[in-house]
């Protein structure tokens, strides 16, 4: 009897019974999607843990979170060297952490309707590794071992961390800054389509 009853009721709970309408508003207003395009990502957000989205929502409760091994299930996220960096940046309490808001918010920088500037803001922060608001030398070996998957040697990545200082730290204080940083990506046109994530 609870089982054909629980099944009836997620049958009948699309995300647009469970999100209201001025939470759909909030949602449209803080992010660069439509309505249709909030509840599509709604679906894959309550497919991270299906039964505690949909208890939560149907409740009313919008800030159930997910923990960040849920969040990297995501397929899109799971294969990411910066999987870690990425939810940490996103969430709003820096654990990894995400709520829907925050999800959506990730999604929303990663989509191809963000502007270069702000997407360049938050790589900008998942580069910067410890958090110390500049990328510095660690920053980059660790940016280059990530991308190769610890595969070269440490004279090489030291190599590439040279090249990229000499080439990017414009003010030659051995850390590229934030204007630094969005300066280069101001001048790579292929940036924006690198950094994104369609669901």
């Amino acid at each position: 009897h609870y089982f054909i009853q629980s099944n009836l009721r997620k049958m009948g709970n699309s995300g647009s019974n469970l999100i209201n309408e001025s939470q759909l508003q909030v949602y449209q207003l803080e992010t660069f999607f439509t309505r249709k395009e909030i509840l599509h990502i709604y679906k894959h957000f309550e497919r991270l843990n299906e039964d505690k989205v949909r208890e939560a929502f149907l409740a009313g409760n919008y800030n159930v979170k997910m923990n960040y091994e849920e969040v990297v299930q995501l397929s899109e996220l799971r294969n990411s060297p910066f999987k870690d960096r990425i939810c940490k940046v996103f969430s709003e309490d820096m654990s990894g952490d995400m709520t829907f808001s925050d999800f959506l918010d990730m999604l929303s920088v990663m989509s191809n309707q963000a502007p270069k500037d702000l997407k360049a803001a938050y790589a900008f922060k998942i580069y910067d590794f410890n958090d110390d608001g500049e990328i510095d030398r660690m920053d980059l070996d660790e940016l280059v071992n990530r991308v190769t998957g610890f595969s070269m040697k440490t004279e090489d990545v030291d190599g590439i961390v040279d090249e990229v200082l000499k080439e990017c730290d414009l003010d030659e204080n051995g850390t590229i800054s934030s204007a630094e940083f969005e300066d280069i990506v101001q001048k790579c046109p292929e940036f924006t389509s690198h950094f994104s994530i369609e669901v």
